[in-house]
């Protein structure tokens, strides 16, 4: 198996709409069937073709599961905006106190298919809970694209995930406790783009 990689996704801050106004819990669930079914790995995030275009399984840089990678991300994010979190292991569907909001990030899919360039697929939700377990928010992200920079490109994700003004909103503690329902997952379809880009660009995923 390969693990290479253009950047440690964990190191990868994104933007945050507002600053939290309470302690966020970060919690990061891997709905990913091929992960889920014990096909592929935690830390699996794509393949790479080599000679006669066969794939070798990629992995996350840090050794980590991707779960794990994207937690600590979001994580960093948050802080740099001047909010406090911490990782949470196993989520429940609410914040564990008064005072503390639950963010939990689902993946559906995040997986890369890389020749002599990249497509990135991926299909994720974002849910923002309070100590009463009422969603205040639910947010999709979905695309698949080609991949030029790696650390651009995963940072783009996550602050589009993060950055959508229903969880700034619920972040900033400027939305009512009304119990929203979660946002609906759409299939995860990779864009017909050629695996084909100039040299240097692109063998693998973050």
């Amino acid at each position: 198996m390969l693990s290479v990689a253009k950047s440690i996704i964990s190191q990868i801050y994104p933007q945050v709409g507002a600053k939290p106004a309470k302690i966020i819990e970060v919690a990061v669930v891997d709905e990913r069937a091929y992960v889920l079914n014990g096909s592929k790995t935690a830390n699996y995030v794509g393949l790479i073709r080599g000679s006669y275009y066969i794939p070798y399984d990629v992995k996350t840089r840090s050794g980590e599961s991707l779960a794990q990678d994207l937690q600590q991300s979001i994580i960093g994010g948050i802080k740099q905006a001047g909010g406090t979190a911490e990782a949470v292991a196993s989520p429940s569907a609410q914040a564990s106190s008064t005072g503390r909001q639950l963010l939990t990030v689902r993946i559906k899919e995040w997986k890369s298919e890389a020749f002599m360039g990249t497509v990135l697929t991926y299909v994720l939700a974002v849910d923002v809970y309070d100590e009463a377990g009422q969603r205040l928010a639910s947010s999709p992200v979905s695309g698949s694209e080609g991949v030029g920079d790696y650390t651009v490109t995963g940072k783009s994700i996550l602050t589009r995930l993060l950055a959508a003004e229903s969880v700034a909103s619920a972040l900033s503690g400027s939305v009512a406790a009304v119990d929203v329902p979660a946002a609906e997952l759409p299939a995860a379809q990779r864009a017909p783009l050629p695996l084909f880009a100039p040299r240097g660009v692109g063998d693998g995923v973050f």
